[in-house]
């Protein structure tokens, strides 16, 4: 059953919060750290899922139970099978696949800023019917994405890719750990360090890093350093730049932040990285 009221618990304080209400709460991003059911003597912790496919509610933390007296009280069940959700946390994509995942960032922003709605496939097909007994033995291949061991081919040709979520930096949850997501935002600064660049985004009031590190420099080509430090130029001389990427979701120093590990996964003002510094030195 969808939970959609809330209390916000900091401090000595609390607070009641609605779900149609909670992103323009001048504390958002404390305010979803900190939400717990409001039925009296229940200690369980809420989480906020922003709408998606489904309205916006709030959902209960893993193994934060409710008191059995709570009206929100369930059963936990086991699930039966978790693959799909570790093939879509690890599986590597194709360069084809992000730059489609780019590109819809690109077509959805121009349609919000002409306030056309976006278009709804009316011909779609049904999803096929499965036999119960077709999937008694699934064999799933698991590709790593980061690290030495990452296989930078096979998602290209053995494995249908997953969907890549698009997150707003205000909306990101603990669910997101862990998985490969799409965030965009204005460009506000550049660290650069030796095989390491950090740039931090912007939405709204928030701030969210980008991590580009060893793995990512080892695979770039030699002079991409150099694009940083042009990049960091026109940060610096208040260029508004918008940055679109996908990477992987981890947490460090309690906050989100995304890491990218190879050069064609990001877009700065709709265009690969290469392209626009190149059409900006011009």
């Amino acid at each position: 059953m969808p939970i959609y009221e809330a209390i916000y618990r900091y401090e000595d304080m609390d607070e009641p919060i609605l779900v149609s209400n909670i992103e323009q709460h001048e504390h958002f991003t404390n305010v979803k750290k900190n939400l717990f059911c409001t039925y009296n003597g229940c200690p369980s912790k809420l989480s906020y899922v922003p709408r998606g496919k489904v309205r916006a509610h709030f959902k209960t933390w893993p193994k934060a139970n409710h008191t059995k007296d709570c009206i929100d009280f369930f059963e936990r069940m086991e699930k039966a099978n978790k693959q799909k959700n570790v093939a879509t946390s690890t599986m590597m994509l194709s360069d084809k696949h992000i730059k489609s995942v780019l590109d819809n960032l690109k077509k959805r922003r121009k349609e919000q800023e002409a306030g056309t709605p976006p278009k709804t496939n009316i011909n779609k097909k049904p999803r096929p019917k499965v036999k119960p007994n077709a999937l008694e033995n699934p064999s799933l291949t698991i590709v790593p994405t980061t690290g030495a061991g990452a296989d930078l081919t096979s998602g290209q040709n053995n494995i249908k890719e997953p969907p890549v979520r698009n997150r707003s930096i205000i909306n990101l949850t603990d669910d997101d750990i862990g998985t490969t997501r799409s965030i965009e935002g204005y460009i506000q600064n550049v660290l650069l360090e030796e095989n390491r660049v950090v740039i931090d985004i912007q939405e709204n009031s928030d701030i969210f890093k980008v991590y580009f590190e060893q793995f990512f420099f080892n695979n770039a080509p030699v002079n991409f350093s150099g694009l940083f430090v042009t990049l960091k130029s026109l940060v610096d001389k208040n260029k508004r730049l918008l940055f679109s990427g996908v990477g992987l979701i981890e947490t460090r120093n309690e906050e989100y932040v995304m890491l990218i590990n190879k050069n064609n996964d990001f877009y700065v003002e709709y265009k690969y990285f290469t392209v626009f510094i190149h059409s900006a030195s011009i």
